[in-house]
């Protein structure tokens, strides 16, 4: 079974904020991302979905699409990056390949970024 290791995750406030306060802003239809270049750290994913989005089961049903999608298409993503994905309100009708799509883009783009 594959997992979501806790190394994988951003848990904690100040790494949420650090990375939304100075990291690049990358958009792909119902997602938008936040991301920092750590080059001393693999890859991390914090995802916020809020209250806008839709009732507690909506929420979390689109926070566990975008962390089964970081788990297994995170070789996408560029090395050592911390990424926060902000789900917008259009996430809440998104069927799990739009949201794959939007999550692909954002891979794309973030390889585009010039840290």
């Amino acid at each position: 079974m594959a997992r979501f290791p806790k190394e994988s995750r951003l848990r904690k406030r100040r790494d949420f904020v650090t990375v939304q306060q100075t990291g690049r802003k990358v958009s792909a239809d119902c997602l938008l991302g936040l991301a920092l270049k750590r080059p001393d750290a693999g890859r991390r994913l914090g995802v916020t979905v809020s209250s806008t989005v839709g009732n507690a089961v909506v929420r979390n049903r689109v926070k566990r699409r975008l962390r089964e999608l970081f788990r297994t298409r995170q070789g996408a993503l560029p090395e050592g990056i911390e990424l926060v994905v902000i789900a917008r309100q259009s996430a809440a009708e998104a069927d799990f390949d739009r949201l794959a799509k939007a999550y692909d883009k954002l891979a794309r783009e973030l390889h585009k970024v010039r840290w």
